[in-house]
């Protein structure tokens, strides 16, 4: 008999399981929001105006060139999303443009 509860003890005593890890708890994933701007810079918001009435002068002397007018589309589309910089870059290129065409009429055209 004791034989008997020697064995049982063993089959008992090998099934037991140990106890599971315990699982730490997860912390919570916090999101912080990503500030956007929601206007232009007053800077970039006067040099798209000028930019803009750089483009008219230009049209009106007829001497507006196709890269201002892609320069004005590029800065009119950063001005959607509120980009200042990007704005500013391609407002100033388009005066620099428009100021540049329209200096190109005063010369003698070209004779080859």
């Amino acid at each position: 008999m004791a034989a008997a509860s020697m064995g049982l003890l063993g089959f008992v005593g090998g099934c037991v399981a140990p106890e599971p890890p315990q699982a730490e708890p997860v912390a919570p994933v916090v999101f912080v929001p990503v500030a956007r701007p929601v206007e232009l810079t007053a800077e970039a918001d006067a040099a798209l105006k000028a930019a803009e009435q750089s483009v008219i002068e230009a049209r009106v002397k007829r001497a507006l060139w196709t890269a201002a007018v892609e320069q004005l589309n590029k800065a009119r589309a950063a001005a959607l999303v509120f980009d200042s910089a990007a704005t500013l870059e391609h407002a100033k290129e388009v005066v620099a443009l428009c100021a540049l065409s329209i200096k190109q009429t005063a010369l003698p055209p070209v004779k080859w």
